[in-house]
């Protein structure tokens, strides 16, 4: 029998200043990068090679999986909300066994590609993102979206599936970006 419990000094590497709830469970913690300054809250469960950057908080129940074969990143400042889903794999439940403890060849369509989550993004509490989506720097998606598509840089999207709603102000979220790191270093 597997333990999906881990052992921290078996992430791939991991910063300072990290904290990670007691019932958070990653399946390939050797596949796992972990930044400064993360917080990866309770009940969140990883199942896919991950970078995670600097800053970057994960809230309570995310589900990231994918298996070995795809990737999630995380860049700075970026947030999961509560209950999101990050699905870096995905089948059409079509025409195979759908169920990851079977080989490929008795799998329907099965599609593995990876998500980018940009610097400042943010994921609405009980979205899910599909595979093969990147986030541009800035962009941000509302409560119980589903993201099939990418999208553009400093822009509020929401919806199933999700659309543009509106721009972000990404001059004055740099602005305090600086002025954050500024702090830092009194």
């Amino acid at each position: 029998m597997d333990n999906i419990f881990f052992d921290p000094k078996q992430l791939k590497s991991c910063g300072k200043n990290v904290i990670i709830g007691k019932t958070v469970r990653i399946r390939y913690p050797e596949l796992v990068e972990i930044g400064d300054n993360v917080i990866i809250d309770d009940f969140t469960y990883i199942s896919t090679a991950m970078n995670i950057m600097d800053n970057v908080h994960i809230a309570s129940g995310c589900k990231i999986i994918g298996g070995k074969e795809a990737t999630v990143t995380m860049e700075s400042f970026s947030t999961l909300a509560p209950n999101v889903v990050l699905a870096a794999g995905s089948d059409d439940y079509i025409a195979g066994i759908a169920t990851p403890m079977v080989p490929l060849e008795f799998k329907g369509e099965v599609v593995l590609g990876d998500i980018f989550i940009g610097r400042h993004c943010i994921v609405g509490a009980n979205s899910t993102v599909l595979p093969n989506v990147t986030f541009e720097v800035g962009a941000s998606v509302g409560a119980q979206s589903l993201v099939k598509d990418n999208l553009s840089e400093w822009s509020l999207y929401g919806g199933v599936p999700a659309r543009k709603l509106k721009d972000r102000d990404g001059k004055k979220i740099e602005e305090l970006e600086k002025e954050f790191l500024r702090s830092l270093d009194v």
